[in-house]
């Protein structure tokens, strides 16, 4: 079964609190092992393991990624080639920015509208503000073909909530052998 990641980049790949101890607690790398630099004018903070792990994941034949996040196209133009993921083939989905919250969140629409047009036959979603959001979790609650990941701002994607993802990927596998 193939799976479609719908990718964040702040509170996800950026680690946005830059306090080291939240950054340890991340899985990843100790805090001194990390990667800041600035990219379009603001400092991003990532975890080069966490970086090879999605590279890793976006290598496999079953596994399409799209980004979606208010970085649009930037996130495949600017950030990838910045911090070394390997995103800068990815589809961007985009929406109407300034709709943040319930039913009108502009991210909630665009995945609404590309997950209704493609319908893949799992899917993840991976934004910090999902958790945040509780029209987009019902929508998720409908859908039993995927799994939505809330990741903490402060110290991005966790190693144990890669794993979660990872393990939901291969758990299809298992069910199409």
């Amino acid at each position: 079964m193939s799976t479609t990641i719908y990718l964040d980049v702040d509170g996800v790949l950026n680690a946005v609190n830059h306090k080291s101890p939240s950054l340890t607690a991340a899985g990843w790398d100790r805090w001194d092992h990390w990667k800041t630099a600035p990219v379009n004018g603001w400092p991003i903070l990532w975890a080069p393991a966490l970086i090879e792990a999605f590279n890793e994941l976006a290598a496999r034949d079953d596994v399409t990624f799209k980004w979606l996040t208010t970085w649009e196209d930037d996130a495949a133009k600017v950030l990838s080639p910045a911090i070394g993921i390997n995103g800068q083939d990815w589809e961007v989905l985009h929406g109407e920015q300034h709709s943040w919250r319930g039913s009108d969140w502009w991210k909630l629409q665009a995945i609404r509208a590309d997950v209704e047009t493609t319908n893949p036959e799992r899917f993840v979603w991976i934004d910090d503000d999902l958790s945040a959001e509780r029209v987009a979790l019902e929508w998720l609650g409908t859908r039993p073909e995927g799994l939505g990941v809330s990741p903490s701002v402060g110290q991005g994607l966790t190693r144990t909530s890669f794993d979660t993802i990872t393990d939901f990927i291969n758990q299809t596998e298992e069910a199409a052998a």
